[in-house]
């Protein structure tokens, strides 16, 4: 898997890494930006009372993890031949033990990437290498896939997961194209706390509030957050060096929703851990989105600003005759919106679209640039309702009744050249709202809501304007309180037909856990057979209604028998299902052979042509000669058993993969042997022991699990497993359950 020596990251990063590496297709994009020549990075937030210095755009990362992650790929698929496309050969790192493997095809003045790629498409490589994504490299990128060539990118960019798509769609591409994307995986860092001078720090009422929208009620519940004051170590920024935040995205092929899927791993999900972790303060984590705001508004700052200083000289020309214009396009307009307003606040119920109108008419009524509307869904709940001329990201966000009361709440208008309530200070300069006007939203007597107005381009608003303003309040006022009611009602029976498909749903899932969990009853032995010289125990405790753990003990020919052990993927019917399957191939397969090896490979290739695509099974199965008393193993990706043996315990290591994953070019599997003596016990488990919670969230882990079998080395295989459950079941405590704990003892006497 990725190698990623280079990048502290957390460990729920590893599992999709793995699967990138280990299933390349279609397109992986790397995102993240990295700094260009000639632009200077300006700092992204004001210092806070407990910071020293302000954060600023630190490079991604992201070239050398490109390196990094092409190295893996080619390390883990040694068949595979590939093809980098490339603006310059440095560009792109090929590791010197894999350049036999690779063709580097540069562009020139004679083969731009329009020839290039299609060219390197048609030799069918195993992996195409594309140095970047831009308007001319996308298509031809995103055709290469659609071939069936895994194709390698990356993009320079501030967006992550679906907004990184929603950016390719503005590049050219369409839906259709983007359906053979598979995996963006997205990369930024921030600075660290500075480990000399961390110390724990509680959090106030308000961050705790805060971290409430966020997460649940029990938020911060059981977490020491941290902070740095600063120390002569980090210079008194509190800050020492950087650490790289991860954001995992796949799209299903194809799109279930265009749009809207969500993030495998999400980076505000990646932040939330750092912090739990302790390399963060909390407040990185709750000012995480508007950090990511001001980056990227910066950031288009920094690289517009040549332009912005060069059309200044001509806009400052235009804005005189503009001026004259608008004055007839306000006037002309005004008139136009009274009327217009009338007929959509008659036919309109949809609350937010008449917020959204009416923001645009009341900027047409006054000569205004922008508008915010304010709405108080319950007493003290308010929230931006509708904006023109702000960031729609604005929109739905909550604002503390006390800044609202602060603006003006009254029966007339008010004058109001300041930022708006809720809006952070890096949207707009102070001194670029001139003017500014406050109108309160009343019906019935009743205070719905505030809709503020601002202009850049004049001094105040006519006494006419404010007066037209009012009116249309007051009219404007009506059509939300008439909306609200109706927005209401959907909202009362949406809930009635969300409980009654919940209901629905809930009797579903009841009726297919009873029926699995009769399906694996019948087929876990509830007896063993009586075989001289040999004594057997087991439990198994799923960790819901219905586990993916079986077993088996299976006389064979010649006086032979087999003992087993496995770990089905998934939980519910499908975990069941796929158990009596898998049980029922190693049955028939187990009376054809000696072999465990074979056995197990036989499995292998069978559940590949009977099985769905994305279950597998982990599988130790074991061949005792009683005779000889000669134990022949093979372990399918299974937990490492233990030989029992006065005292001591000697795990039985063999190699091998997973069942129902690989297919036989790829599946590879050791089959050794060990001779058992009198007094020797096999122990067979499933990975739910060595997996065990408790209620402060640490692991059991593998060596608990060893002490608890040496303690017990002189009990009877019932008694030791009675003893290793009652040693777990007290560390777990109240924790939940985590996963399907199975235990097999055979003992030979």
């Amino acid at each position: 898997m990725l190698s990623l020596r280079d990048f502290f990251h957390l460990p729920q990063l590893d599992p999709w890494i793995d699967q990138m590496i280990a299933d390349p297709s279609g397109l992986l994009i790397l995102a993240g930006l990295d700094p260009r020549p000639g632009v200077e990075p300006r700092s992204i937030a004001e210092p806070r009372p407990d910071a020293a210095t302000a954060r600023g755009y630190l490079p991604s990362g992201r070239q050398t993890l490109f390196g990094l992650l092409l190295d893996s790929i080619l390390s883990r698929h040694a068949d595979k031949k590939c093809i980098v496309v490339s603006a310059e050969k440095h560009l792109v790192r090929v590791p010197r033990q894999f350049r036999r493997r690779v063709r580097l095809d540069v562009v020139n003045a004679s083969h731009d990437y329009a020839d290039l790629i299609p060219a390197a498409a048609a030799g069918r490589p195993g992996l195409l290498v594309i140095d970047h994504l831009s308007g001319q490299t996308l298509l031809p990128a995103l055709a290469a896939a659609r071939q069936g060539v895994p194709v390698l990118s990356q993009l320079d960019t501030v967006f992550r997961g679906e907004q990184v798509v929603r950016q390719l769609l503005e590049m050219g591409a369409t839906w259709d194209d983007v359906d053979v994307l598979r995996w963006i995986l997205a990369v930024q860092r921030l600075p660290a706390l500075c480990p000399h001078c961390k110390k724990a720090a509680s959090p106030d009422a308000a961050q705790l509030q805060r971290l409430r929208r966020y997460q649940d009620e029990a938020a911060g519940a059981g977490v020491t957050f941290y902070r740095s004051p600063g120390c002569s170590k980090c210079r008194d920024t509190g800050r020492a060096g950087d650490l790289a935040l991860f954001d995992v995205f796949r799209l299903e092929d194809p799109p279930a929703n265009q749009g809207s899927t969500p993030s495998l791993l999400p980076m505000e999900t990646y932040v939330w851990e750092l912090v739990r972790a302790g390399h963060l303060p909390l407040e990185d984590f709750l000012e995480f989105e508007p950090d990511q705001f001001r980056r990227t508004f910066n950031l288009f700052v920094d690289r517009e600003r040549a332009l912005v200083e060069t059309k200044a000289a001509l806009e400052s020309q235009l804005v005189q005759l503009e001026a004259a214009h608008k004055v007839l396009q306000q006037r002309t307009a005004a008139l136009i919106s009274l009327q217009a307003i009338g007929q959509v606040m008659i036919a309109s119920t949809d609350l937010e679209d008449l917020a959204a109108r009416l923001c645009r008419h009341a900027i047409q009524l006054c000569g205004a640039e922008r508008a915010i509307l304010y709405y108080q869904r319950s007493p003290g709940d308010v929230e931006v309702l509708a904006v023109a001329g702000w960031d729609p990201l604005l929109l739905n966000r909550r604002v503390d009744m006390d800044e609202i009361l602060a603006a003006g709440v009254g029966p007339q208008p008010l004058a109001f050249n300041r930022r708006p309530p809720g809006l952070p200070a890096v949207l707009l300069e102070e001194n670029a709202l001139r003017a500014g006007m406050a109108v309160s939203l009343y019906a019935q007597n009743e205070w719905l809501g505030l809709m503020i107005l601002h202009a850049s381009q004049k001094d105040g608003f006519l006494p006419g304007e404010v007066a037209m303003l009012q009116t249309f309040a007051n009219q404007a006022a009506l059509a939300i309180q008439r909306a609200g009611l109706v927005e209401q009602l959907r909202g009362k029976i949406e809930q009635l037909e969300a409980a009654q498909v919940e209901l629905a749903s809930k009797e579903r899932l009841e009726r297919e856990l009873e029926l699995a969990r009769q399906v694996q009853q019948s087929l876990l032995p509830r007896t063993f057979p009586r075989l001289p010289g040999f004594h057997f125990a087991v439990r198994c405790e799923p960790a819901r209604q219905v586990g993916g753990d079986f077993y088996d003990v299976m006389p064979l020919s010649n006086g032979l028998f087999g003992v087993a052990i496995a770990d089905v993927s998934d939980k519910g019917m499908p975990a069941a299902l796929y158990m009596a399957l898998s049980r029922s191939l190693l049955l028939a397969v187990a009376q054809r052979t000696p072999s465990p090896g074979f056995a197990l490979s036989e499995v292998n290739r069978l559940l590949l042509e009977l099985g769905g695509p994305d279950g597998f099974v982990s599988m130790f199965y074991g061949v005792v000669d009683p005779q000889s008393r000669r134990l022949t193993f093979a372990r399918g990706g299974h937990e490492r058993p233990y030989l029992l043996r006065e005292g001591e315990l000697l795990p039985l290591d063999a190699d091998g993969a997973v069942l129902g994953l690989l297919d036989a070019a790829e599946f590879r599997l050791q089959e050794q042997q060990v001779r058992l003596s009198p007094g020797d016990k096999l122990v067979l488990y499933t990975d739910g022991l060595t997996d065990v919670l408790n209620p402060e969230g640490q692991l059991s882990q593998r060596k608990k699990l060893e002490g608890l079998l040496r303690s017990g080395s002189h009990d009877s295989p019932a008694a030791l497993i009675d003893r290793v459950f009652a040693a777990l079941a007290n560390f777990r405590g109240a924790a939940e359950q985590y996963d399907d704990m199975t235990m097999l003892v055979v003992e030979v006497v």
